[in-house]
């Protein structure tokens, strides 16, 4: 599949509506570009993450007292 847009004041540009359904892409998705080892540049979507995504995802190397870290956050 191949797609053309156009760049446009600001330098922004549209993700083609095929690529958007293809991927099931919504605005909750960031798109990160990266430059090759031959030169060209990839595309990847990154979909932001929630807390609730974010639970049970991710584990700590040590405990954690989470009363002290809500604390330290309600003061900074």
């Amino acid at each position: 599949m191949v797609s053309v847009t156009r760049i446009y004041d600001k330098f922004q540009t549209v993700i083609p509506s095929e690529i958007r359904r293809e991927f099931n892409l919504n605005k909750s998705y960031n798109v990160e570009w990266n430059i090759n080892e031959n030169g060209k540049v990839e595309l990847e979507f990154i979909k932001n993450l929630t807390l609730e995504d974010m639970i049970g995802r991710y584990s700590a190397n040590e405990k954690i007292n989470s009363v002290k870290l809500k604390h330290a956050f309600k003061n900074c």
